[in-house]
């Protein structure tokens, strides 16, 4: 049996998730709705990640050969110029993840206040989310005034047919640093659907809290699709790139 994008269901359990991702479409959104990591965690056989998760392979499986016809998102972002990714993940991640910081900060600062005395855990939900906020904030930073330009550049010259002013290989610092912090990242959103009990309410829960717990869960999501394109797709593409322009 094979799937729209003729992978055999036997080849499934040993591949890794990450390369699940880039080659069935919709799977992203299944192994999200499974607690899978497909972003940090993605160098995991599809079989590993179901054990370490309590997962029926078999059910995994049959829930991913199915995503390819429910999906309604076909881009091939393998395909695209370095600089337009860059660009697509600056407006689309990086723009989400500015504009959702302050308004998190705010709900669990909220909820803390109002139900932190019988729900404690929610002051360490709070304070985890502030230190993602920081960290994240400072890592876009970088991001966008330094990695981002310097592939740029090699996009740049690529399409113009020049090679680089620089006679070395320069990425291979700055992108281990970013793929660290992204594991920080990964860790610390991973900490907080482990104290929200999987974002579960509690049964006094009000209209506040549930805003709050559904946004942290966005956020997540978005997490995981935002450190995929970058250390599946974007870094080892950029790499790629600078060892043939350099060569």
């Amino acid at each position: 049996m094979y799937s729209n994008n003729n992978i055999p269901v036997s080849d499934l359990s040993e591949k890794l998730v990450k390369d699940i991702v880039l080659s069935i479409q919709g799977s992203a959104e299944v192994f999200e709705s499974y607690g899978i990591d497909f972003c940090c965690g993605g160098n995991k056989t599809l079989q590993s990640a179901c054990e370490k998760n309590g997962l029926s392979l078999e059910k995994v499986e049959s829930d991913l050969l199915k995503s390819t016809a429910g999906s309604g998102e076909n881009l091939r972002y393998e395909n695209w110029e370095l600089d337009f990714l860059t660009q697509y993940i600056v407006n689309n991640h990086h723009s989400y993840v500015k504009k959702a910081i302050p308004a998190i900060l705010r709900l669990t600062e909220k909820i803390f206040a109002v139900h932190g005395e019988k729900h404690p855990f929610l002051r360490e939900v709070k304070t985890t989310f502030e230190t993602i906020s920081m960290e994240m904030i400072s890592h876009m930073r970088k991001e966008e005034e330094v990695l981002f330009k310097m592939i740029n550049t090699l996009a740049e010259s690529k399409r113009n047919g020049k090679k680089p002013e620089q006679s070395r290989t320069i990425l291979g610092a700055p992108i281990n640093m970013m793929e660290l912090e992204h594991d920080s990242a990964g860790s610390l959103t991973e900490k907080i659907r482990g104290l929200t009990d999987n974002y579960t309410l509690p049964a006094d829960a009000c209209t506040t809290f549930a805003v709050a717990y559904k946004e942290l869960q966005e956020f997540e999501r978005d997490l995981h699709k935002h450190v995929f394109l970058e250390n599946n797709i974007l870094f080892p593409r950029a790499i790629e790139l600078e060892n043939e322009l350099l060569r």
